[in-house]
């Protein structure tokens, strides 16, 4: 009998402490489940690079005779402006201590010998951008390219991410500030590459396409002709990698 009143008394007690250790235990699993979401959204932003690693980045002038791109309204060719910056870009990256590829150094696209048309050359060529991903093991690609309207008052520049690759899209939106600040230019859209970009359609690592301006707006075609021009998107868009990698 006695040890049944005992029990009664302490029976309370003891649930009250039950109860107790339940909040507690519930309230530390909440914070858990905060504290890994949070590292979860922060890993996704951030690049799927080791902070001890060289960052390693590939340079993409876009075109390249036989194709030349966009022609502007006095006659510049797009593939040798982008070459140009291009170029700017890979000097201010490997100043930073960035390993960078180039697909390419000069004016000549990426085609066999063997190609006899345009279309196979045109094709050849972007199979073998593709190969460099493939094969680098870079962490990025970013990709120069010009753009073209039948409208001569379009304007602006235009940035694209890899839509299978979401979690670039804040180095994305990071180029378009920095462009912005440095050199004054109006973005008028950044977003997921339409299926059409073959390059940006499905890469194997993430990807970020910068259309720099209108060649047929004779203003920005000016423009994007100026060397000092060229060097302010290339150190805007090096700025915007910088920050976003945290390089050493």
């Amino acid at each position: 009998m006695h040890f049944f009143n005992r029990k009664f008394i302490v029976g309370p007690h003891f649930f009250v402490l039950t109860k107790r250790r339940c909040a507690v235990y519930c309230l530390f699993m909440v914070l858990v489940g905060i504290l890994t979401g949070t590292l979860i959204m922060i890993s996704s932003y951030a690049d799927n690079f080791n902070k001890g690693d060289t960052l390693s980045v590939i340079v993409d002038a876009g075109h390249g005779l036989p194709d030349g791109g966009a022609v502007g309204v006095t006659g510049s060719i797009e593939q040798e402006i982008n070459l140009k910056i291009a170029l700017k870009l890979q000097e201010v990256l490997e100043a930073k201590g960035v390993r960078v590829i180039m697909t390419r150094t000069d004016e000549n696209g990426l085609w066999d010998d063997k190609d006899d048309s345009i279309r196979k050359k045109k094709v050849s060529d972007m199979n073998k951008r593709l190969e460099i991903m493939k094969k680098s093991d870079a962490h990025l690609f970013i990709s120069i390219h010009m753009n073209s309207f039948p409208n001569h008052s379009a304007s602006g520049l235009r940035i694209f991410y890899a839509p299978n690759h979401e979690e670039i899209k804040p180095l994305a939106e990071n180029i378009q500030t920095r462009i912005q600040d440095i050199t004054g230019a109006n973005i008028n859209i950044v977003k997921s590459a339409d299926k059409s970009l073959f390059l940006m359609k499905n890469p194997p690592i993430p990807a970020i396409l910068v259309e720099c301006g209108f060649l047929s707006n004779a203003k920005e075609e000016k423009k994007l002709q100026e060397d000092d021009y060229q060097a302010r998107l290339a150190w805007a868009i090096a700025d915007a990698l910088e920050k976003y990698y945290v390089l050493p």
